[in-house]
């Protein structure tokens, strides 16, 4: 019997592009601390409804996950690359991108880095707080 092979297996292939994280649950002022990354790294508010973290930070590429209700109204963690200046403020974000471009993308420039993305994504993924979906960008491209 051949294993599963499931969507983070695929890291770094064109056929996890279009592989999205979407939430179970809806990030709120009252559980934002349970989707912290490395425990003390917690997603702070974009606008009224959205949120974002850092999710890749590098001298020349700036990645961060989105929370926003952006796949047919559903909850999902995206991708948008970030231009920051000063250390610290953000000047410039790109229109977010599927959760496994995103990945993708930071496996060419730090494969560690992307791993242990996934494994972020896994541990949310563990907590009932979400779960990889490779057929929800098929669905939009069918449309």
């Amino acid at each position: 019997m051949k294993p599963k092979i499931t969507p983070e297996m695929k890291l770094g292939m064109k056929e996890f592009e279009n592989t999205m994280f979407m939430l179970k649950a809806i990030p709120c002022e009252e559980n934002i601390n349970r989707f912290a990354l490395q425990g003390n790294l917690i997603p702070e508010r974009l606008d009224n409804i959205a949120w974002f973290l850092p999710a890749y930070l590098s001298a020349d590429f700036n990645l961060f996950f989105v929370f926003a209700p952006n796949i047919n109204n559903r909850w999902a963690i995206s991708c948008s690359q970030v231009h920051i200046e000063n250390d610290n403020q953000i000047t410039a974000m790109s229109e977010t991108v599927p959760t496994g471009l995103g990945l993708n993308a930071v496996n060419e420039l730090s494969p560690s880095s992307a791993i242990e993305l996934v494994a972020y994504l896994k541990t949310l993924e563990v907590n009932g707080l979400g779960y990889f979906d490779e057929e929800v960008g098929k669905e939009d491209d069918d449309r």
